[in-house]
């Protein structure tokens, strides 16, 4: 039997925004979201941008945006992330908040 499951594998690495402090979203998303779009349109398969909505009792959500970007292999998030514009994408985050964004590189099974 033959595992299907590896020829079609993608990673996904997801950042995280915590609802905490200072965050402009319209920056976020009229400006550093399409420049990552941009400088890494070879390595990127695509991207989703997910904003954290109250939970049914109306507590806060932890986080206020999760993005979500998804990568053929492992070796294009490295490429990406060790690349040319990382220092460009990292650098402008200070542009839209003042939280340090949590990362999570997951590898899609199901």
């Amino acid at each position: 039997m033959t595992d299907t499951h590896k020829e079609t594998t993608m990673i996904v690495v997801s950042v995280l925004y915590e609802s905490a402090g200072r965050f402009d979203e319209d920056y976020y998303l009229d400006q550093h979201m399409p420049l990552v779009r941009e400088r890494w349109k070879a390595e990127l398969s695509g991207t989703r941008v997910l904003k954290g909505m109250p939970g049914p009792d109306g507590s806060p959500p932890p986080f206020i945006i999760v993005a979500e970007l998804s990568f053929a292999t492992m070796g294009d998030v490295q490429q990406a992330m060790n690349g040319p514009h990382a220092a460009e994408i990292f650098g402008d985050v200070a542009n839209f908040t003042d939280a340090k964004p949590k990362q999570m590189i997951s590898e899609v099974i199901g």
